[in-house]
């Protein structure tokens, strides 16, 4: 990272990050074009460990790309506000970031699928759901393993995520 001074290593305010934020930017390799495509997400920190849940339907361009790769890159920000100047050049933007690499593959299983799709609903909601099989049968679950994350944050005060 080019500005150490705006890096973050505390894996909890790395996390606290990724509990506040609502969406993900997934980058998905597109033959030789990156794709993007914004998502809502659930996640699972474990022991620094980090794997998010992400759905989507049964079929489309999304899950086309991820089976002819698996790598991803994930990026996740809050707290966006111009920070404005008298300069044009002297703007810049207040915010908090998380960029990871990992790979996506397809829950299978659908116990799994149930657990995950609890998990995405309850980081989205913050309410606790009963997800079944017959309801977990609708949807495509992605799972991120995430290798490596790294975090940093433009604040004009020291503030709390």
């Amino acid at each position: 990272m080019r500005r150490k001074d705006r890096e973050i290593v505390d894996v909890y305010k790395i996390e606290e990050i990724i509990a506040k934020a609502r969406y993900m930017h997934l980058g998905i390799l597109d033959g030789e074009y990156p794709y993007v495509v914004p998502l809502h997400y659930g996640y699972l920190m474990e022991n620094g460990k980090l794997t998010f849940f992400v759905h989507s339907a049964k079929e489309g361009h999304k899950l086309d790309c991820i089976q002819k790769s698996s790598n991803v890159f994930v990026e996740i920000e809050i707290g966006e506000n111009l920070i404005a100047s008298d300069r044009p050049c002297g703007y810049s933007a207040e915010y908090k970031s998380v960029m990871c690499r990992g790979k996506a593959s397809i829950i299978k299983d659908k116990k799994k699928k149930c657990v995950a799709l609890k998990i995405l609903m309850e980081v989205q909601t913050g309410e606790k759901f009963e997800i079944n099989e017959k309801m977990a049968e609708t949807v495509t679950i992605i799972q991120i393993d995430i290798d490596s994350y790294s975090a940093k944050a433009c604040v004009r005060y020291d503030t709390d995520v």
